[in-house]
């Protein structure tokens, strides 16, 4: 990211490197949940920013946990294969 730029200072806007995945949750929530799928990195505090500043969307708490990958399945080699884990967010609204 070059700090000079030929013809003057132009509007940046500098988007987060994380992404938000809105999934269906497998057990029934209240109505004012929402359950996302988060990169690994994220905290809650990143979490709670994202949806308030980016999509303007009032975030009432947010609840995270780490699911861990399933480790169930073997290859041609007859080696186990673990699937990634991922964090899961419930934000409520």
């Amino acid at each position: 990211y070059p700090l000079f730029q030929r013809g003057g200072p132009q509007l940046r806007i500098f988007r987060p490197n994380f992404f938000m995945l809105a999934v269906r949750p497998g057990v029934p929530q209240p109505e004012d949940t929402v359950q996302f799928r988060v990169s690994m990195e994220m905290t809650k505090l990143d979490i709670r920013n994202y949806l308030e500043r980016i999509y303007n969307v009032p975030v009432a708490a947010v609840r995270t946990r780490i699911q861990y990958g399933a480790n169930n399945k073997r290859n041609h080699r007859n080696q186990r294969v673990k699937k990634p884990d991922y964090k899961v967010a419930y934000v409520q609204l």
